[in-house]
């Protein structure tokens, strides 16, 4: 198939998309033809037609023998004749009527069938009587004018006989004998001649009326035969015009179809609206929809190349389609074998965290505000172990406006240098700045539309946003509107403590807080070596990076509290924690304030984070 032929099948299809879309259009266009047909068969005037059928003949019987047979007349001008002023005034004396002659002339209609000698003469009126007496009468009045018009054309043939008889007896009376003769054959010869004229005047006969007029049945006009199928027909027209008029004027987008023709945008994914309603969220990896974001992450791939990168997606419009978009293209990029990590940048929507069972606790809101490490703040889900995750965080009303400060510019690099893709999940480019401010950090950006909800304009601005911040918009991915669509959350990957539980070690044994024996005192062993052999028993080893599976190098943390020389072993605090990432390269100065104050917000981190923040100061002096 050439590209001109797939170009109109896909017009075609468009086009065949738009009306299902747009059915109770072209059906209510439908309805109001026939309810107006309905209407004209009720209230148009009735009209009946009845019909007369006159066969013409020669009025001069010498005609046809001198002309083989031939009629010396032609039918379309004896239907001229018939429209006459003499028959219309005759019909109009026969009937009655108050029309003018001329009105009655353009009011009757005539019809010569073909290789014929008839005249079908149609009359209308408003009653079936008055169609029969007109359609008679236009027969009656044009035979008699037709044989009066012949009867006078023979009686002046038959003057002038006589007239020339009497001039050959008038000679006669003074010719001699040889001329008398010749004179009287002449005379013989006109007086037959003049006999036959007689004869003929006597017998005039035009034609005959071989089909008389008739009451009609039933009205002609309007004709429920012909109103109602051409009324549906009409209205039909009018409703898939009507149909085209308002798909066109429609600022919504309705297929995806429609982001490319309207807004030249390509679209990498369309997720078409089915009637089984296919859940969205955390889509398994053999499904329908999960194999076409695994189609787009290989697109994605191939597209930005090697290295590492940073891709940005926001919604056109405000709406979840961003987070489900998100996390699926995470997904199907760790599904690949990369390492990435999903930045839930958009704050007011937890939704990326719940599709990945992880809980809300603290996040990426915390570690702009420098309250938390970025080791306590990435979490993962067990199904997708190359998946790293940092969710959005409590506090997101206090560092709403850090998303476009200096702090979330380093935090995106030092990521950038970790994971071979970094997703960054922003709001939409209608709610504010937060978006331009990411795509400047960003080296892709993916623009999700769901439909009906997204219109054409904010696409429109969107995308010219994210261009003027220097990253490049790849295209859209359309999907329907998820506000009526029920979200398939997997279940979490870990189970969530509760508040007033103490927190456990690795081995499901309950940590410091819980109300156990007190250990016996050893006053002869010194404190130092205690401790060291208390930390030699809880290391596992060296801790490593998830996402380049490197071993990490022991660090200082900066806002650790300076331990008493007689402190007891070490609480789990202390212990490292597999299940948290830590980053090297992240320059922690910049989100640790240089005092390290007690947060009043630690309510609201996850218990690890809550109890480091809220860790008693111990005294200067030592125990």
């Amino acid at each position: 198939m050439d590209s001109t032929a797939k170009a109109d099948s896909t017009e075609l299809a468009e086009y065949a998309a738009m009306l299902r879309r747009r059915w109770w259009v072209v059906v209510a266009g439908a309805m109001l033809g026939l309810a107006i047909a309905g209407a004209g068969l009720v209230l148009l005037p009735k009209s009946y037609v009845s019909t007369a059928i006159v066969q013409v003949t020669a009025t001069d019987p010498e005609v046809p023998k001198s002309n083989g047979g031939k009629n010396d007349f032609s039918l379309e001008t004896e239907a001229q004749r018939l429209r006459s002023t003499e028959v219309t005034s005759l019909v109009q004396k026969r009937i009655g009527a108050s029309d003018s002659p001329l009105a009655l002339g353009r009011r009757v209609q005539v019809t010569v069938p073909p290789n014929s000698s008839v005249l079908v003469i149609e009359w209308a009126a408003a009653s079936s009587g008055k169609a029969r007496a007109g359609a008679q009468a236009f027969a009656e009045a044009y035979l008699q004018n037709r044989n009066q018009k012949a009867v006078q054309r023979l009686q002046s043939q038959a003057a002038v006989l006589e007239k020339q008889i009497n001039d050959v007896r008038t000679k006669l009376a003074t010719a001699g004998a040889t001329q008398r003769r010749v004179l009287s054959a002449q005379i013989n010869a006109f007086s037959n001649k003049l006999t036959d004229l007689q004869v003929a005047a006597a017998n005039v006969d035009g034609g005959e009326i071989i089909t008389s007029a008739s009451p009609p049945a039933g009205p002609s006009s309007p004709d429920p035969v012909k109103f109602l199928p051409s009324g549906l027909a009409g209205g039909l027209l009018l409703g898939i015009i009507l149909a085209i008029m308002y798909d066109r004027f429609d600022r919504r987008v309705r297929v995806a179809g429609d982001v490319e023709r309207v807004l030249d945008l390509p679209v990498l994914l369309s997720i078409p609206q089915r009637r089984g309603k296919e859940e969205l969220g955390l889509l398994p990896a053999r499904s329908r929809s999960g194999q076409n974001f695994h189609e787009l992450a290989h697109e994605l791939t191939a597209t930005l190349g090697h290295g590492n990168h940073v891709i940005l997606v926001t919604g056109a419009a405000p709406g979840p389609g961003s987070s489900i978009v998100s996390v699926n293209l995470a997904a199907a990029l760790a599904r690949t074998g990369s390492n990435v990590l999903l930045v839930c940048a958009n704050l007011q929507s937890p939704l990326a965290a719940d599709l990945l069972g992880l809980h809300r606790g603290a996040g990426l809101s915390e570690l702009l505000l420098a309250r938390v490490e970025l080791r306590d703040v990435v979490r993962r889900n067990h199904a997708l172990p190359s998946l790293a995750t940092i969710t959005p965080g409590a506090d997101v009303d206090l560092a709403a406006e850090m998303l476009q400060r200096e702090q979330m510019a380093r935090l995106i690099g030092s990521l950038r240098e970790k994971a071979r893709f970094t997703v960054v999940e922003a709001p939409s480019t209608e709610l504010g700045a937060d978006a331009q401010a990411l795509a400047d950090l960003s080296d892709a950006a993916l623009i999700v539309v769901e439909t009906p909800r997204t219109k054409y304009a904010q696409i429109r601005d969107g995308v010219r946003r994210i261009h003027r911040m220097g990253a490049a918009v790849l295209g859209a991915v359309v999907l329907p509107k998820q506000d009526e669509i029920a979200v398939t959350t997997p279940a979490p990957s870990l189970p969530r403590e509760p508040r007033d539980m103490p927190p456990r070690r690795r081995d499901g044994s309950a940590g410091s807080g819980a109300q156990l024996p007190a250990p016996m005192p050893a006053p002869s062993a010194p404190k130092e070596p205690r401790r060291a052999a208390a930390h030699a028993a809880r290391e596992p080893g060296p801790r490593r990076d998830p996402l380049t599976g490197e071993a990490d190098q022991p660090r200082p943390r900066k806002h650790a509290r300076p331990a008493a020389p007689d402190a007891g072993p070490l609480d789990d605090q202390d212990k490292p924690n597999d299940k948290t990432i830590t980053l090297s390269k992240v320059n922690l100065d910049a989100f640790v304030p240089p005092d390290d104050a007690v947060s009043p917000a630690a309510d609201t981190l996850t218990d690890k984070a809550a109890q480091k923040v809220n860790r008693p100061r111990p005294p200067e002096g030592g125990a």
